[in-house]
């Protein structure tokens, strides 16, 4: 029998979609590798390419985060990883 409701995917209590929250592993240990060879920034479609993801869903996943890139120079690694560290 139809309630009339409509599926919606779990959110975590900041809204952060469920499936969001279990990629955040992947990019943290990209970004912990990049971390440890010390580059300073890394562009989406590095992070996207090293994680296994689309870069489209990496930013609307870091979107969720309060982290928007810089177009040209990209992502602060360091600041990502805490972010990331932060959420899980």
């Amino acid at each position: 029998m139809a309630t009339g409701r409509t599926h919606r995917p779990a959110t975590r209590s900041r809204g952060i979609p469920e499936a969001t929250v279990a990629r955040l592993p992947l990019y943290l240990r990209a970004l912990t590798a990049l971390s440890e060879r010390s580059v300073p920034t890394v562009s989406s479609e590095e992070l996207a390419t090293a994680a296994g993801v689309n870069s489209a869903k990496l930013r609307k996943d870091f979107s969720y985060l309060g982290s928007y890139g810089t177009r040209g120079v990209g992502y602060d690694v360091e600041y990502l990883v805490y972010q990331i560290s932060r959420e899980l």
